[in-house]
């Protein structure tokens, strides 16, 4: 298996150096990542649910597609990749939403998260996610607050960040 590199960056988002991502987040590094929401021509966001085999927030609901920038990678470049990775087709109209901090017990991002319009199809990558489901924007309101299915920190923020951009 190749070693994934990422860069390290400082608050302010510049990079100060760059290590393997096990180094990265074993020390608590701030690094980067993307998120990007799905979103159909009814405007619902698509959702996925994460492998039971992931390192991190296994089981959980998650972003349409979420991912680490790769050392050397812009923002951008790693959304596409993550999403033909994840997802199985190539954004042609991404959007950037919002940037923000994504700090929990387990790893500091500089997170970006990006928007595109795409009603499908799909070819999830099965290691990596359980299944996909739109969800409105209600009933993803209904579903944090219900607290019966589990969401990531990361997803919750972006969420907040994306619900403020169509304000």
């Amino acid at each position: 298996m190749v070693e994934e590199y990422l860069d390290i960056v400082n608050e302010e988002d510049e990079v100060v150096g760059r290590d393997t991502r096990k180094n990265v987040h074993d020390n608590y590094q701030i690094h980067r990542g993307v998120h990007v929401f799905v979103i159909n021509h009814k405007g619902e966001i698509l959702l996925q649910k994460r492998s039971e085999d992931r390192d991190n927030y296994p089981g959980y609901y998650d972003s349409s597609v979420g991912a680490q920038v790769s050392s050397g990678e812009t923002y951008e470049q790693a959304a596409e990749r993550e999403t033909f990775e994840e997802l199985g087709f190539r954004p042609s109209n991404l959007e950037r939403v919002c940037d923000y901090n994504s700090y929990s017990s387990k790893q500091r991002e500089k997170k970006r998260l990006f928007k595109c319009i795409y009603d499908g199809p799909f070819n999830i990558d099965k290691v990596e996610v359980d299944f996909i489901e739109w969800y409105t924007i209600d009933q993803i309101k209904k579903e944090i607050e219900k607290k019966e299915k589990k969401f990531t920190n990361g997803f919750k923020l972006s969420f907040e960040g994306y619900l403020n951009y169509i304000k």
